[in-house]
């Protein structure tokens, strides 16, 4: 019999896109068709800039050790991207490269968390966050939010009312996944006056921070001011918005103190991202900008192909995502958990979706359903549903 396992670790249970995807391969295995609305990875490849610069560092012998804070000259460059779009007035010794945003929250989580303390995670919010936070021995506070006209917006009152002696940091998303929102200046000041009064870490999740709609506008938590800045950390990366989820390519910007503890950490965990990939990521940011905005046009117009053809549906009810590639209808509440629903419409009409219940009970009447595919792809899956949803009234 083999010795006890760490406690921790067996805390965190599987992922919800992870299990459907398996049952969708298993369905595909025996010769169905399945449209993917699941997993949130662009359709397209990585701009012919980051190919390229990846080869050209492999063939140049560049595969070596990397400081584990990053390249100095990626650090110069993610500081100019982040002063230029975000309005971020950070230094390179800010900034700390890392193995994709979940090399970057881990390192966060271990750098501020300790067994027993509490994190405040919004939601509807994607479920990684409560498992990093577990594995540190800390509890997860899920914190509900309430719609207004159909779309989930911030509440600082929920927020202040969650908040104990214990409680040591709050997590927040903008772009917010599953949602589609992108929260409102307002809003962040909301979570980040919860911050300052309680004395708080803010853990700002800005991976979305480049697909940002027409009538809406990304705000860096980090932007809001000075006093806000000294409590926040960021974790973001390259993979929704360079298309570059396979790479693994992110990084943390935090207060120079926190940086710093970050480096350290990750000294210890990957020792440092890829060092090719870290090359390939310079041309991300030096060359491929036309590339991004290519790809950004391309999903606008996937946006307004999903979130009409779901209005179409009776009993679905989906506001215009204004960012990230996730459109997250209502469902009627008289056909039950999104949890069936998403089941059954995996298995009678081959349509990969996430129930809205993965993401905490508010949305458990909720759907996610991805547009990072093709638009004739997201033409047949709203044609299936809106033959199959019927069969939930039944």
């Amino acid at each position: 019999m083999s010795p006890p396992l760490s406690m921790f670790a067996q805390s965190v249970g599987g992922s919800t896109i992870v299990g459907m995807r398996r049952l969708a391969d298993a369905l595909e295995a025996e010769g169905r068709t399945i449209i993917d609305f699941g997993i949130g990875e662009p359709d397209f490849e990585a701009p012919p800039p980051v190919r390229d610069a990846a080869i050209k560092a492999i063939r140049d012998g560049r595969g070596n050790y990397i400081d584990p804070r990053g390249l100095i000259e990626l650090r110069e460059s993610i500081a100019a991207f982040e002063a230029d779009r975000h309005g971020l007035d950070v230094s390179p010794d800010q900034i700390v490269v890392t193995p994709g945003s979940y090399g970057g929250l881990s390192l966060i989580t271990r750098a501020l968390l300790d067994p027993d303390d509490e994190v405040l995670v919004i939601e509807p919010g994607w479920g990684p966050y409560k498992a990093m936070v577990m594995l540190t021995g800390a509890k997860v506070v899920g914190v509900p939010m309430g719609t207004t006209q159909g779309r989930f917006v911030i509440d600082g009152e929920r927020l202040e009312r969650a908040v104990t002696t214990k409680t040591k940091a709050i997590v927040v998303n903008t772009p917010w996944n599953p949602t589609g929102r992108v929260l409102l200046r307002d809003e962040l000041a909301a979570v980040s006056g919860v911050a300052e009064r309680h004395d708080l870490w803010i853990i700002a999740d800005e991976v979305y921070s480049e697909l940002v709609y027409t009538n809406s506008a990304h705000v860096s938590m980090a932007s809001l001011d000075d006093d806000v800045a000294a409590r926040t950390v960021i974790a973001t990366s390259l993979s929704k918005s360079f298309a570059m989820t396979g790479w693994r390519l992110g990084y943390c910007i935090a207060p120079n103190e926190l940086a710093a503890l970050l480096a350290r950490i990750n000294q210890y965990t990957s020792r440092c991202a890829t060092s090719i990939v870290q090359y390939a990521a310079l041309a991300a940011f030096q060359e491929s900008t036309d590339y991004v905005a290519a790809m950004h046009e391309e999903y606008a117009q996937r946006r307004d192909a999903i979130a009409s053809g779901l209005n179409k549906i009776a009993g679905v009810e989906c506001p215009l995502p204004e960012g990230t590639f996730y459109a997250f209808p209502q469902i009627s509440e008289d056909w039950g958990d999104s949890k069936e629903i998403a089941g059954r419409l995996l298995q009678e009409a081959g349509v990969l979706l996430t129930p809205g219940s993965s993401y905490g009970p508010a949305s458990r009447h909720h759907l996610r359903l991805s547009f990072a595919t093709s638009l004739s792809k997201i033409e047949e899956g709203i044609v299936r549903m809106q033959k199959a949803l019927p069969f939930a009234n039944e």
